[in-house]
């Protein structure tokens, strides 16, 4: 899945409201906004970010995405 502008700003919103990248707290407040595919995803990409001790913010998430596709 691509990273879409929706699920970029979401991401963003989820980890500086839960101020932690891991995905049970980060998705609480925005998960009902997305698609299952899309919980889906944000669910492995955040799991990766913490288990690669990695970090993101606006300014670097789609370099982050990329690193995270290429991965898998």
């Amino acid at each position: 899945m691509k990273l879409s502008s929706k699920l970029e700003t979401l991401l963003v919103i989820g980890v500086k409201t839960a101020g932690s990248y891991d995905p049970m707290n980060a998705l609480g407040t925005v998960e009902e906004q997305m698609t299952p595919q899309e919980v889906a995803t944000a669910t492995k990409f955040l799991t990766w970010i913490v288990a690669n001790k990695l970090a993101f913010g606006r300014g670097n998430i789609r370099e982050r995405f990329q690193q995270f596709e290429a991965a898998h």
